[in-house]
């Protein structure tokens, strides 16, 4: 008796993975033909808050002397546009190949800065990270779950020219704050997408995402400060749409 409920269990297990199911959430990529797609902008409705100011305490020689203002609520010069903002559908199982930049995904510190200090790395990639100055950097990420965050690496990098390399693997979310531990006005930010269709909107807070499926979707926008705004959409074959969203 407990040998046939061994081997039911199996076979059990074997149906549910030969089905696709045993890992929920997976993405497939398949051809899509005469996609959608859609463009649109992000943008602030209201002033700019004041930025942040630290004190840059050590390492003045490379680090710099006074105070470092860091400020997320950027907006597009002489206009509302939003930067610092990821745009991205939400709960896509299937679509597009992915776009891998040339070399993988990096950042670099340099005059005790993150560089870039607004980035995406999809989920489960390598990230690099580089200390390019003469003083030891201790880079500290966290995945953010709601009001929480949960350390995901935390390394020292005690030398100029000091690499590693880890996967960017969250959990639960899909935002990564980046800190410094040796530095703390240093910051950056890390949308990590589980799917190809995102995009980070440009210096004029505009995104334009292709190749989309017909069908309904949620898409959201997320900014580190300002939070999510959302929207749903139902796109026909080869639509061009447009879909904005404001802070």
């Amino acid at each position: 008796m407990q040998n046939s409920f061994f081997k039911f269990g199996a076979l059990l297990v074997l149906s549910v993975s030969m089905l696709g199911l045993s890992k929920p959430g997976t993405y497939s990529v398949v051809t899509v033909e005469n996609g959608a797609s859609i463009k649109g902008s992000a943008t602030l409705k209201g002033d700019v808050p004041a930025e942040q100011k630290i004190a840059i305490s050590k390492d003045n020689d490379i680090c710099g002397t006074g105070s470092r203002g860091v400020q997320w609520v950027v907006t597009s010069k002489g206009g509302n546009g939003l930067q610092n903002v990821a745009v991205y559908f939400e709960k896509m199982t299937q679509g597009k190949a992915w776009a891998k930049p040339e070399g993988g995904y990096k950042m670099n510190q340099e005059g005790c800065r993150f560089m870039p200090a607004f980035s995406a790395v999809p989920k489960g990639e390598n990230l690099t990270i580089l200390n390019s100055d003469p003083t030891l950097h201790n880079i500290h990420t966290y995945e953010m779950i709601g009001r929480g965050r949960r350390t995901m690496f935390n390394v020292g990098q005690p030398e100029k020219g000091f690499e590693f390399t880890k996967p960017m693997r969250t959990r639960r979310g899909n935002t990564v704050k980046v800190e410094c531990d040796a530095h703390n006005f240093m910051h950056a930010w890390i949308f990590v997408p589980d799917n190809p269709y995102y995009a980070l909107v440009d210096e004029n807070g505009g995104f334009q995402i292709g190749d989309i499926p017909a069908g309904s979707y949620k898409v959201k926008a997320w900014h580190p400060t300002l939070g999510v705004k959302e929207s749903e959409i139902t796109l026909k074959a080869g639509q061009a749409a447009t879909l904005n969203f404001d802070f």
